[in-house]
């Protein structure tokens, strides 16, 4: 079936509602629910319209001569009378399903003259989440004149977090350590000791800006870092980090 069909898609979802829609078709229709939000939003209008006609009808008890015919259809020959029940409690209300499958040519009569005049509701679209911009990344590599070692450094001002990666090796190191440092406006900020082989993570000082930019130097220190919080020993390299694309 041609399912991209408008008044198809109406008239399927109408029966489906409805119950007339069974078997095999009736398990096709679902499929294409379960895939389509169009067809799922045809569904629910004939569900919600349909629902309130059923809810408008009020149960009727049947009169004394229904049972009286009963009686004389399906009790013929038979010597055992067919006994009307007795009214002990108010006649329970009618389900829905039955209501609709006794208004079923009506409805279906009443849903050709809607479906004319009915057109399908727009999809609901949900509400786009607000992402939340990524703060900015620098990245920077530092490498050691006349030696293998270099350290690729990642940070972001904005969350105060600095990774760095060490490779190679500075065969003058001995006992020193190699210690980073932030050039700010101000002077050196101290970031933290530098791994010599591996990753390590390291907690950018508050109040420092990326703008401007931003540079970067490692000195050589005295083990544990420099004990004035500024640089004591030479600067063995130093560099720029730029915004990652």
């Amino acid at each position: 079936m041609k399912y991209q069909d408008a008044k198809l898609r109406r008239m399927l979802a109408a029966e489906y509602v409805l119950g007339t829609l069974r078997g095999p078709a009736r398990r096709r229709f679902e499929r294409l629910a379960r895939a389509d939000a169009g067809v799922r939003a045809e569904q629910y209008f004939w569900e919600a319209y349909l629902g309130r006609l059923g809810s408008a009808v009020r149960p009727v008890e049947p009169a004394p001569t229904v049972w009286i015919s009963l009686q004389r259809r399906i009790g013929a020959g038979n010597t055992v009378p067919l006994r009307k029940p007795a009214p002990a409690q108010a006649p329970k209300p009618v389900p829905l399903w039955r209501i609709g499958i006794g208004l079923a040519a009506a409805a279906t009569v009443a849903a050709v003259v809607i479906l004319t005049q009915y057109r399908a509701p727009a999809p609901v679209t949900p509400p786009v989440a607000q992402v939340k911009p990524a703060a900015p990344l620098y990245v920077a590599q530092l490498k050691v004149p006349d030696s293998t070692m270099q350290w690729n450094v990642s940070l972001s001002p904005a969350s105060g977090q600095l990774t760095v990666t060490a490779s190679g090796a500075y065969p003058q190191l001995g006992q020193h350590s190699m210690e980073l440092w932030w050039i700010s406006p101000q002077g050196p900020v101290a970031i933290g000791l530098l791994p010599v082989q591996g990753q390590n993570k390291l907690e950018l000082p508050k109040d420092l800006t990326a703008q401007g930019g931003i540079t970067l130097a490692v000195s050589l220190e005295p083990p544990g870092g420099s004990p004035t919080g500024k640089p004591t020993g030479p600067v063995l390299t130093s560099g720029p980090a730029s915004l990652s694309a």
